[in-house]
């Protein structure tokens, strides 16, 4: 298995990546424009396992400046391990791809979202060195642009 993140020489593994593991609907256009957009901005990462060339999982995370420090935080937005190949570290191999990444680019900290009920992802982060939040109080809202 090769794990890593993917720039813009690798358009076709990405595409390829998305296109079967997000289950993208097999009728759905796919503008490629977006992904090309996305692999070749520096802050946007997105790291790829494959096998024998054929993509089992994918993680995104983007890099995030602050306004008080001259030190990047990351958020860890989305982990994906296709059904065949869950539970045999793949996405441990991923995140730890990205916590390289981290060092490398200085990051403060890395953050995740998911919820409690989400057992396979609580497992994951856990497992891969995370801290849970103890007050268990989080809330994530999200705003949708009005047409």
């Amino acid at each position: 298995m090769q794990v890593r993140r993917l720039g813009t020489g690798d358009f076709d593994l990405a595409f390829h990546a998305i296109r079967t593991l997000k289950m993208l609907r097999p009728r759905s256009a796919f503008d490629d424009e977006p992904l090309r957009k996305f692999l070749s901005r520096p802050e946007n990462i997105l790291i790829v396992a494959a096998q024998e060339g054929v993509p089992i999982g994918f993680l995104l995370a983007y890099l995030l400046d602050r306004i008080d420090r001259n030190q990047r935080m990351v958020c860890l937005y989305e982990v994906g391990v296709s059904e065949p190949c869950r539970r045999q570290g793949i996405g441990r191999a991923m995140i730890e791809t990205l916590k390289t990444i981290c060092r490398q680019e200085n990051a403060m900290k890395t953050w995740v979202i998911t919820n409690r009920s989400n057992l396979a992802a609580f497992r994951l982060y856990e497992s891969t060195g995370a801290t849970a939040n103890a007050s268990g109080d989080e809330v994530t809202f999200v705003y949708v642009p009005e047409n």
